[in-house]
């Protein structure tokens, strides 16, 4: 359900700003979607190979690379992965600044975005106060979830 509503989300918003869901763009999202948890490109790259044989990984890269600038997914720098926007791609910042506040378990590799707009405003104008503009702000808090304190 979660991942049917993602797509259609997906789907909408890609249509209102007139950017192609390819099928390829369309499965690499929902392995993401189905993963539900930070997945690495090689990862996606094995899931695609078992349902259409071998899949060169720049073509991959090409397709979490739009859906990144589509404002659909998140690169998880700490663990060279990629998670699905929690939010609709329109409320996830713009197009020059695509933010992302993720806390991020080391235990069992779950990660949750934040929502905080008050926390994206204090970094600003943190970086502001040194003459620093900050146009993209990713945010990767390392700790412990619930389910493994």
């Amino acid at each position: 359900a979660d991942e049917e509503r993602g797509l259609r989300s997906a789907e909408l918003h890609c249509a209102g700003q007139g950017l192609s869901l390819t099928p390829l763009r369309r499965r690499v999202l929902e392995i993401v979607l189905a993963a539900g948890r930070p997945v690495g490109a090689y990862d996606i790259i094995a899931e695609l190979a078992r349902e259409r044989g071998k899949t060169a990984p720049p073509t991959v890269y090409r397709a979490l690379d739009f859906l990144a600038s589509a404002r659909l997914i998140h690169k998880v720098h700490s663990l060279n992965a990629w998670l699905a926007c929690s939010l609709d791609g329109d409320e996830c910042g713009d197009e020059r600044r695509h933010t992302a506040e993720l806390l991020i378990c080391r235990s069992c590799g779950s990660a949750r975005e934040l929502v905080d707009d008050g926390l994206r405003r204090q970094i600003q104008e943190t970086a502001r106060a040194v003459g620093f503009l900050a146009d993209g702000i990713v945010l990767e808090v390392q700790g412990l979830c619930l389910d493994c304190r």
